[in-house]
C-alpha cells in the first residue's frame, strides 16, 4: 500500500480512486518532498527531481488518454456490428 504524506508527520493510506497519475507518480511525489525537506524549500535545487514527477504523469495521462481513444474504438466497432 502506498503511504501519502499529510503533514505534521502524519501518514495516511492513498485513496484507491486518486487519479492515475497520483498513484502512479507517487515515489515521484516524495522525492520532491525529501529533496525540498533537505535544502530549505528551494525549488531550484530539486529541479531534477521536479523534472522526473512531470515526465511520469505526462506518461501516465498519454498512456491513459491512448487505452480510452483504444476502448472508445472498441465501442463503435461493436455499435457497427449489430
Amino acid at each position: 500500500m502506498v503511504f501519502v504524506y499529510t503533514g505534521k508527520g502524519r501518514r495516511q493510506a492513498q485513496n484507491n480512486d486518486a487519479p492515475p497519475e497520483q498513484r502512479l507518480c507517487a515515489k515521484q511525489a516524495c522525492a520532491i518532498q525529501w529533496c525540498l525537506a533537505k535544502r530549505d524549500h528551494k525549488e531550484h535545487l530539486c529541479k531534477a527531481f521536479i523534472d522526473e514527477w512531470q515526465n511520469c504523469c505526462d506518461k501516465v495521462r498519454a498512456a491513459t488518454a491512448a487505452a480510452a481513444m483504444k476502448e472508445e474504438g472498441a465501442e463503435k466497432e461493436v455499435g457497427t456490428k449489430k
